[in-house]
């Protein structure tokens, strides 16, 4: 499907029947947001706008998109607790590892391709620079899940000029990735019942549309939080990145946990650093905007018939099957809560 996606945009109830069924409401969330996607990717490839013009589009469109409360995502930038400190989380990045990495790597190309439209002086330049970026994503396939992200892809890291620009949106796109391995956590944890399962995912669902529960301080602090997980571990920057891929500087799927006060780490429940050396934290807003590298200059792309891969060096850990565990209280939100073991 990657190599011949379909030619009109997805009816998710009609390929994930059970889910649609399950908790429609938040597949609508997901589709809302998707939307706005699209309609953002237009207005910045309108050769005909210039920046002002597409400016006022996207400022118009996010006005549409909060017209609906019940379906849009916080504008807050929301702490990482909530997506991986709850006591389902870390399942389905530890169950499938591939299949999570690879929903990362095509995150990263959601909001990596902002900015090559964002940074690109001219058509061409925009062009060479968004067919850089999809190329990088295919690289990202090489290999999995070695080659895929070990973190989820923060915009305001791998795409900051667009995130610059256009902090409300970023901030969007990043709670709506956040949920959806949220979902995929309270899914594929057996931890919490089926019959608990839909409570679950419509209380997330509420707490990624509130604008109070579990929000970082400042706009500063969602960009120091994304700056000190690691661009190296996100796949790297959007445009102006080198041939080869970073070398990720934690061990896969690692938790950090942030203070949201400043968006620095404080700690790390899960996982551990690797490497230090050339750890680099994050491109400043125009740092890489006109080195984009050319699809030309970018090494052979393995095609999607690879050997098979070898795993990570750490194990992935399968979730607990105990069915005596309680599943996640409704109640409980913590900015301490642990990942389960």
């Amino acid at each position: 499907m990657l190599i011949r996606p379909p030619r009109v945009p997805l009816a998710e109830q009609a390929i994930e029947v059970e889910y649609a069924k399950l908790a429609p409401e938040a597949k609508a969330m997901f589709d809302w947001a998707h939307i706005l996607h699209r309609q953002l990717y237009d207005v910045l490839a309108d050769e005909r706008l210039d920046d002002a013009a597409k400016d006022r589009e996207v400022a118009r469109l996010l006005a549409y998109y909060r017209t609906r409360p019940d379906l849009a995502f916080s504008s807050k930038p929301k702490s990482m607790v909530l997506m991986q400190e709850q006591p389902y989380s870390l399942a389905f990045r530890k169950t499938y590892p591939k299949f999570n990495g690879l929903i990362w790597a095509y995150h990263w190309m959601q909001i990596g391709l902002y900015e090559p439209l964002v940074v690109g002086r001219g058509s061409a330049e925009r062009q060479a620079g968004v067919r850089a970026t999809v190329a990088r994503f295919w690289q990202m396939l090489a290999d999995p899940p070695r080659t895929l992200p070990y973190q989820m892809p923060m915009t305001a890291a791998v795409a900051p000029t667009f995130a610059t620009r256009y902090p409300e949106a970023a901030i969007i796109f990043d709670n709506l990735h956040s949920m959806h391995d949220v979902v995929s956590d309270i899914l594929a944890n057996p931890a919490v019942p089926r019959r608990a399962k839909r409570a679950e995912i419509l209380l997330a669902a509420r707490r990624f549309r509130d604008d109070t529960t579990l929000v970082m301080a400042s706009v500063d602090a969602w960009r120091t939080m994304a700056r000190e997980m690691g661009i190296e571990n996100m796949g790297g920057p959007a445009v102006g990145f080198m041939s080869q891929l970073p070398t990720p500087t934690v061990t896969y799927g690692a938790v950090m946990h942030h203070d949201d006060r400043t968006g620095h780490m404080v700690s790390m429940p899960y996982g551990e650093m690797t490497d230090m050396r050339g750890m680099r934290h994050g491109a400043e807003p125009g740092d890489s905007a006109h080195r984009a590298v050319s699809p030309d200059s970018m090494p052979p792309m393995p095609g999607m018939s690879h050997p098979k891969p070898e795993p990570p060096s750490e194990k992935p850990k399968t979730p607990s099957k105990n069915p005596s565990k309680k599943p996640a209280s409704a109640d409980r939100v913590t900015s301490r809560s642990r990942p389960p073991s």
